[in-house]
């Protein structure tokens, strides 16, 4: 006779990245070995965003990416996970200190939901973060 054991639920499900991830959907302009192909971004955080694109880099891989905001925002990316037919997983950097600047103006407007993601000044001024995409989180 099989002894009857405990019964325990499955732990709940605990989130192990560090920043919030928001949806945010922005075109990506990618180049990798001298070559560009267009991405979609799905959800992005301070460390790592996921692209929605057709050809896929093995894991590991490197490339430069532009965001498409109104000002191209600069990344420099590694493939940390794949999912075929869907995307890619990547974590980035942001080399540029102004491009640094810019993108935790967009994190704050992405916490403060989804007008505030949208909002530019009404005279354009280049050293300030002027963001315009669709977000939720």
């Amino acid at each position: 006779m099989l002894a009857q054991l405990p019964f325990s639920p499955a732990p709940p499900f605990v989130e192990h990245r560090g920043s919030p991830r928001y949806q945010f959907r922005v075109e990506i302009e990618i180049e990798r070995n001298s070559k560009n192909v267009w991405g979609t971004v799905n959800n992005i955080s301070r460390e790592g965003m996921f692209i929605e694109i057709a050809g896929q880099a093995p894991v590991g891989s490197h490339f430069s990416g532009n965001l498409a905001l109104n000002i191209p925002l600069h990344v420099e990316c590694i493939v940390r996970r794949i999912v075929p037919r869907h995307g890619i997983g990547i974590t980035f950097v942001i080399p540029e200190e102004q491009g640094r600047v810019r993108f935790e103006a967009l994190l704050v407007a992405l916490a403060l939901g989804p007008t505030s993601a949208s909002v530019c000044p009404e005279t354009p001024n280049p050293s300030l973060p002027c963001l315009a995409a669709s977000a939720r989180k």
